[in-house]
């Protein structure tokens, strides 16, 4: 079988918050972690590669030698071994985290096969963007961070596990999905309005 890849993102692993906050369907934050790792070993295979796009663990104090213990523990129940990380809000920026992964990048750019057989380029990146490179030439988008808060713009989409089951995505079921949307408008259409020097005063009165 060829090596597939799946995506997801914000899994928090190991915060008790992220249950309440997000309205996770779990007990408590074993379950939570349980059904989680469950998830991803029945969905990717050992061969497949895991791209993950941030906040794998919630609230990590990565100075903490037990909570590093039991961060590495938890990734190495993991049976893929090829995880690309686009490192989130919550993940710890240090060296000695980012080596538990195969890649960890603060954004990835991925060229990807359509349907329609022409490569597309897919920006990937923790945070929603509002425009990303190539968006108007058909480029995707994929993110996390919003745990399902926004509505989806254009040939972009939330792949965090609160949208998605709580299971991880296929790239390829998502490349098919946002690759049929239409295009933005070619007609640009100012929406903020120009400023200037003459403009000062204006901006110096304090808002109503």
């Amino acid at each position: 079988m060829p090596r597939r890849t799946w995506v997801t993102a914000d899994t928090h692993f190991g915060e008790q918050g992220a249950i309440d906050r997000f309205g996770r369907p779990f007990a408590d934050v074993r379950e939570m972690d349980e059904a989680l790792l469950d998830a991803i070993n029945r969905c990717v295979g050992k061969r497949d590669e895991l791209l993950h796009l941030g906040d794998v663990f919630g609230d990590l104090d990565w100075k903490d030698r037990g909570r590093r213990r039991e961060a590495r523990a938890l990734l190495a129940r993991i049976r893929c071994r090829r995880i690309r990380l686009v490192l989130g809000n919550k993940d710890p920026q240090s060296r000695s985290f980012r080596a538990l992964f195969r890649s960890a990048d603060e954004s990835l750019t991925l060229r990807v096969d359509a349907p329609s057989g022409k490569p597309l380029r897919a920006v990937c990146h923790h945070y929603p963007m509002r425009q990303w490179r190539g968006m108007r030439d058909g480029s995707l988008h994929l993110h996390g961070h919003a745990h399902g808060g926004l509505e989806e713009l254009g040939r972009s989409v939330d792949v965090g596990v609160d949208c998605w089951g709580f299971e991880p995505v296929l790239r390829d079921e998502l490349v098919a999905m946002l690759s049929v949307r239409p295009l933005p408008a070619g007609e640009f259409v100012r929406r903020q309005q120009r400023r200037g020097a003459s403009d000062e005063a204006a901006r110096a009165q304090p808002p109503l």
